[in-house]
């Protein structure tokens, strides 16, 4: 199994996961985890994958509790059930079979030394129980009834808007619409029944893909709209003019609107967001959310995958998190949560304006360039951390990439994934001149470093 960029908040470990696989998984847990819940989406190939699972599962001993179809939330919300979870799901693309997301009790995605640590049990030698230690199936079918309960606990009192909601026929459509109506949202419902066989379109922003939503938000005045993705992790926002709206300028809503006194963000965030949340410009929005302590407050940054958001929120206390689209909320689970964050931005619309929100965004201008270096990548980092104290950082981290935060700006550095002998930076800032300059000194930055020297 292996554990790739591809499972942060997004899917599942493996591309070419198969029922075998789903066996060896079952026996890798089974000497850790002694009660592993169970959840899988709608694909059709996931009642065959759960089944291979859970025959791992209580062949080596282990007790399942089989929390029926259901959406990645309430997947996550059910893990402190057991000792952990595992939810069977695939949506990276239509007729790809089902895989293995795994989740940590307190609803947070394995780490990498997690999945590591399992491979080494899969390919060893695994000493299975007679059949007088075979562990048992526990049928659990309340658990969405527990998560929107316990969501719904969590919201102020505000009322929503009016809001547009596609669930795609997805689980989401167990949640969502009941929640918003509870909190009092006009909705006009889509794709709210579940079927396995529906084709939904994906979250981008292609026009082949949000023109049916565009048209129905601008057919109802003063609606948003929002479209979940079939397992209720991510979410594509649309202003009161049918607009799509970007991941971080909804994270920034929702920023606003919950004012979470600490946050985790990954490296290679826009300092738009940092400015926010330190103030450095104000937006007047109504809430019902309290003002945190100034003192209190704080930005925790993390490399930019799902295992490291969700340690850094835990170690931290952390309200919120982002990766990639993701909102994660940690009063309810660790896993990117687009059920939650519709209901907070369907509050939000009913006593502000979405569009007019985030046009107030102050305007940030960015750069890419991607370098060649002909040294190792050890001698290349070596020599990037020697000369970058001579273009005078305000601050710099550091975690398997850079993120330089200058006088006027940013940039952010990250190795090319298909590429070892490449780099690719991204600078930023509020001054289009001064990110020209900036660009000519990452320039002579790259200059002197690209051969190790």
């Amino acid at each position: 199994m292996e554990q790739t960029d591809r499972l942060l908040l997004r899917s599942s470990p493996s591309a070419d996961t198969t029922p075998e696989m789903g066996i060896l998984l079952g026996h890798a847990l089974a000497e850790e985890y002694k009660k592993v819940v169970v959840g899988i989406d709608l694909m059709k190939s996931s009642p065959m994958m759960k089944n291979a699972l859970i025959s791992g599962l209580i062949s080596s001993g282990a007790d399942v509790i089989d929390i029926g179809t259901v959406s990645g939330p309430v997947a996550a919300y059910a893990a402190k059930m057991g000792d952990c979870c595992v939810y069977v799901t695939e949506f990276r693309q239509l007729d790809l079979v089902s895989g293995y997301l795994l989740i940590n009790s307190d609803g947070g995605l394995f780490g990498k030394e997690q999945i590591r640590h399992l491979e080494t049990k899969c390919t060893g030698k695994l000493d299975l129980p007679d059949y007088k230690a075979l562990g048992t199936v526990k049928e659990y079918y309340n658990a969405t009834d527990d998560y929107n309960k316990k969501l719904l606990s969590l919201l102020s009192d505000s009322t929503g808007g009016t809001v547009v909601l596609n669930c795609n026929c997805g689980m989401a459509t167990d949640s969502a619409p009941q929640i918003l109506n509870r909190i009092g949202t006009d909705i006009i419902s889509i794709n709210a029944q579940k079927d396995r066989d529906f084709v939904s379109n994906s979250l981008s922003t292609k026009e082949a893909d949000i023109h049916h939503m565009k048209d129905l938000v601008a057919s109802d005045a003063g609606s948003i709209g929002i479209s979940i993705n079939r397992i209720g992790t991510l979410m594509r926002v649309f202003n009161e003019s049918s607009d799509p709206i970007d991941d971080e300028d909804v994270l920034k809503v929702i920023m606003l609107s919950i004012k979470p006194t600490k946050i985790v963000l990954p490296l290679n965030v826009s300092s738009s967001i940092i400015d926010l949340f330190n103030g450095k410009y104000k937006i007047d929005v109504k809430t019902s959310y309290p003002d945190p302590d100034p003192g209190e407050m704080e930005i925790i940054f993390s490399y930019p995958d799902a295992g490291s958001i969700h340690k850094a929120m835990t170690e931290n206390g952390a309200t919120l998190g982002y990766y990639k689209g993701g909102f994660v909320f940690s009063n309810i689970c660790q896993l990117p949560d687009a059920i939650h964050a519709a209901m907070i931005l369907a509050q939000f619309s009913g006593c502000n304006n979405l569009e007019g929100t985030v046009e107030s965004f102050p305007e940030y201008y960015t750069d890419e360039k991607s370098y060649r270096f002909t040294c190792s990548r050890n001698d290349f980092i070596r020599s990037i951390n020697s000369n970058l104290p001579d273009i005078n950082p305000m601050k710099v981290y550091e975690d398997r990439c850079w993120r330089v935060e200058m006088d006027g700006g940013n940039f952010y550095m990250e190795f090319d994934k298909n590429d070892e002998d490449s780099i690719n930076v991204r600078a930023e800032s509020t001054d289009r001149l001064y990110l020209i300059s900036l660009i000519e000194v990452i320039d002579g930055l790259m200059a002197n470093s690209e051969n190790g020297q």
